[in-house]
């Protein structure tokens, strides 16, 4: 593996005690996180002794998976135990929640984490007695998005003040626990209480894992995660690294907190603060573009591709309500200048579908399955490769092993992380599947017939095709071709279409935001390109995430609302204006 140490980069390897790295896009994060366990593990039984071990923490399995693939190639060995390379969720589960809740509980019954909380809904309003003593709730506020902390919380919001919910809610979350469920979040706040009622816990996880490494902290940690991480340094953990970037920070529907980030980055009394700020990836003219939207003070990030044959940042503009005009334009660009790797970005699924021409409300379909094949297909036609096996891996697992829960299913699938056996499978699986050219109808009962054979499952499958027309669904729309109405993912001129949320962490030669006219409701527009006052919006940091990703050229949609002038007063003239 290429890794060239720069001197910001030996300084966080060779650093100890509480640290916080500040990492930019492009900087070789991962990387550098995988050199750095690196080095702890030659020196461990030497400095840190033999009884306890590094746990290198992620938002992500794909996160994580990143930092283990790059340890392995790096150093010609996996990382094994004592050592760990996890989620933060999964760490928190199997060395606090899970094994210490029944010191909170009045039984020793084993509970287990809802990986799908849909099904916590489906209890619950398939429950005649709940559905009858909460009728005027159980369908309004789903379940599943309940939560606890002291108060009763619906989907972020405090309900506390209104009691017949609190009722509702108390109700929910007491029935749900004594059916031993447990969502992410309870599991969190259960291992705060544990660490905090029982200091010993803390005490032995610090010996257990006395070096903590937190990858993409700023997704990572929420404030009840951060609670957990301050309880196990008053439990004796003398070594904790924060490593992420705050301004790309896009989880804060999962309570995700980057000013707490922030905070500690600048408490320089008790953390030792540090900076990656040299981008390898993009262009210095694309670096220019996206760092005014960090807060003022940072640490200016320079490109290591810095010559005058860079391109420069491309705005395209296009007629109001038409975003789609300007594609062309782009596509243009991308084969004039022989890029391969290309990508449209939006900020949400309402403009993605727009500009696929897709109907975004058209569901033939009761089972998510169909639905889920149907993207792999796509995917795979796109060539993404990975993307596909990983839409239906699990799916194909259960379709398997109809008995395994929950847990049992996460388990499996963690097991053949890396089964590449059972990844080909995937893949000629999804290959094979009968064509988008056929009747939903016809596809649907070739699909369901073509699973059962293949796999060689024992009962039929039934995905739930709708029998009845309805006021959103005429069932004439079943004897349509299938790809009238799921389109590839990519406009007729064959370029990727997504969500800047998907492609968080990736690297492109080219892309092409498109901004909306507004910013009003979740819209992102040119006008969120101002400087922050201290922490960006959420939608700013949309924005920073989707125009760090290019290589090579940054192309912004913008409507032909704005004159040239404004464009240049915005961005300089080190643009060119289409």
């Amino acid at each position: 593996m290429s890794f060239i140490s720069t001197a910001e980069q030996q300084t966080y390897i060779e650093a100890l005690g509480k640290v916080v790295l500040n990492a930019c896009p492009g900087s070789g994060k991962t990387s550098t996180i995988a050199h750095k366990l690196i080095k702890l593990v030659s020196d461990w039984d030497f400095s840190y002794g033999s009884s306890g071990g590094i746990a290198c923490l992620s938002f992500t399995n794909v996160a994580k998976n990143e930092i283990a693939e790059k340890f392995r190639e790096a150093s010609g060995f996996p990382l094994s135990y004592p050592h760990t390379i996890s989620t933060i969720d999964s760490f928190v589960n199997m060395n606090i929640a899970l094994p210490f809740i029944h010191k909170l509980m009045d039984n020793n019954k084993r509970f287990r984490i809802v990986d799908d909380i849909s099904y916590i809904d489906r209890l619950f309003q398939n429950n005649w007695q709940f559905i009858k003593t909460y009728k005027n709730f159980i369908y309004r506020f789903a379940p599943s998005k309940i939560d606890f902390d002291g108060n009763i919380i619906w989907d972020g919001h405090d309900k506390s003040d209104d009691t017949d919910f609190v009722k509702y809610g108390n109700a929910i979350k007491e029935a749900q626990y004594k059916a031993l469920l447990l969502k992410i979040s309870d599991s969190a706040l259960f291992a705060l209480k544990i660490l905090q009622q029982f200091p010993r816990v803390s005490k032995y996880l610090a010996s257990r894992f006395p070096y903590l490494i937190i990858d993409e902290a700023q997704d990572d940690t929420s404030e009840i995660q951060h609670t957990i991480l301050d309880e196990l340094t008053k439990g004796g953990l003398e070594h904790l690294d924060l490593v992420g970037d705050p301004y790309q920070c896009l989880y804060q529907w999962r309570n995700a907190s980057p000013e707490l980030f922030l905070q500690k980055f600048d408490d320089k009394n008790n953390w030792r603060r540090l900076c990656l700020s040299e981008n390898r990836r993009s262009t210095q003219r694309i670096v220019n573009i996206f760092s005014p939207l960090r807060r003022k003070g940072e640490a200016p990030i320079s490109s290591c591709n810095n010559t005058e044959d860079d391109l420069y940042p491309h705005i395209l503009k296009y007629p109001v309500g038409s975003p789609a005009f300007i594609i062309p334009i782009y596509e243009k660009l991308c084969l004039d200048k022989s890029f391969d790797n290309n990508r449209i970005l939006v900020r949400g699924n309402t403009l993605r579908n727009s500009l696929l021409g897709r109907h975004a409300s058209f569901e033939p379909w009761s089972n998510d399955l169909p639905y889920k094949l149907i993207e792999a297909k796509i995917h795979l036609e796109s060539n993404e490769i990975k993307e596909a096996v990983r839409k239906v891996k699990r799916l194909f697992i259960a379709l398997l092993n109809p008995g395994l829960g929950f847990k049992d299913l996460r388990e499996k699938e963690d097991e053949n992380q890396s089964n590449h056996e059972l990844h080909a499978q995937v893949f000629n699986l999804i290959r094979a599947m009968p064509a988008f050219d056929l009747s939903i109808k016809q596809w649907t009962m070739d699909t369901e017939k073509y699973l059962k054979e293949t796999l060689v499952l024992s009962a039929n499958l039934d995905f739930g095709i709708r029998k009845r027309s309805s006021n959103k669904f005429d069932v004439k729309t079943l004897e349509s071709p299938i790809n009238q109405y799921f389109k590839k993912a990519t406009t007729e001129s064959n370029l990727p279409i997504t969500t800047i949320h998907q492609v968080k962490g990736m690297t492109f030669d080219s892309v092409l935001l498109i901004l909306s006219e507004n910013n009003t409701a979740q819209n992102i527009s040119l006008d969120h390109f101002i400087e922050p006052v201290d922490m960006p919006t959420e939608k700013q940091r949309l924005i920073y995430v989707g125009i760090s990703r290019p290589r090579k050229l940054l192309c912004l949609g913008i409507p032909d609302t704005y004159s040239d002038i404004d464009l240049k007063s915005k961005f300089g003239n080190d643009i060119i204006i289409l």
